[in-house]
């Protein structure tokens, strides 16, 4: 896909569940600061790769590096990444600006950087004159933007996304994309999504992986998927 050695590299990995799916000797390189979609039906084994990328899943064999290091066995909270997830899982009793900086403050971040990092991350995120707020106060595509400042904050040069856009209707799924993608390009970090939606993988994606029974089927620019399918 790329010249440069991939940020993420995954070698011949499996892993099978007791009661099927799963994901087959699965290999794939994801080049850095890309943003790469894992399109596919409901039990094709894109949730469970990004599961195994981010260490909440253990591979029964093959191996995994990011950034050029193996993280086959390493602990999720040792692999420098951030998660997004469907449910926004957040504190109902903290403000939002408590939301978006609690791993920082449970990391012991210093304060002075714990408020540079939050100010950015509310002006990208479109926050701003939020930060008091419960998150019972907030819309839903509100709540999926802290979830997004709370990402970012982190600092960290991958994200993971698991269909974080399923919960919003459809005019707000389509600003949310937008910004999710904008905030990709100009932070430079790697993306890796998860989603079924063929509209929201074809308009965000550098890369589409297209998976089906655990395996990967085509993986290409969304041109070429469309244009060029390599299976009916």
């Amino acid at each position: 896909m790329t010249n440069q050695s991939p940020f993420i590299r995954i070698n011949a990995v499996s892993r099978v569940f007791n009661g099927g799916n799963g994901v087959h000797d699965l290999s794939l390189d994801i080049p850095r600061g890309s943003f790469v979609v894992l399109l596919g039906p409901s039990g094709c084994g894109k949730s469970t790769t990004l599961r195994l990328i981010a260490g909440l899943e253990t591979a029964d064999q093959g191996t995994i590096a990011i950034d050029g290091k193996n993280v086959t066995s390493t602990p999720p909270s040792k692999r420098g990444l951030s998660m997004v997830f469907q449910s926004y899982a957040l504190f109902p009793h903290l403000s939002v600006a408590e939301n978006i900086v609690f791993g920082l403050k449970v990391r012991k971040t210093k304060k002075n950087e714990i408020n540079t990092r939050l100010t950015d991350a509310l002006l990208v995120t479109g926050l701003e004159g939020f930060e008091d707020r419960k998150p019972a106060q907030l819309s839903g595509g509100q709540r999926q933007r802290v979830a997004l400042a709370r990402a970012i904050v982190a600092g960290h040069p991958l994200c993971l996304m698991d269909e974080p856009l399923s919960n919003l209707d459809a005019k707000l799924r389509h600003a949310v994309r937008k910004d999710i993608r904008d905030l990709q390009q100009r932070l430079g970090i790697t993306v890796v999504y998860v989603t079924h939606d063929q509209t929201e993988a074809m308009s965000m994606a550098d890369i589409v992986i297209l998976m089906k029974d655990g395996r990967i089927e085509q993986v290409g620019n969304p041109a070429d998927l469309y244009l060029k399918p390599a299976t009916a």
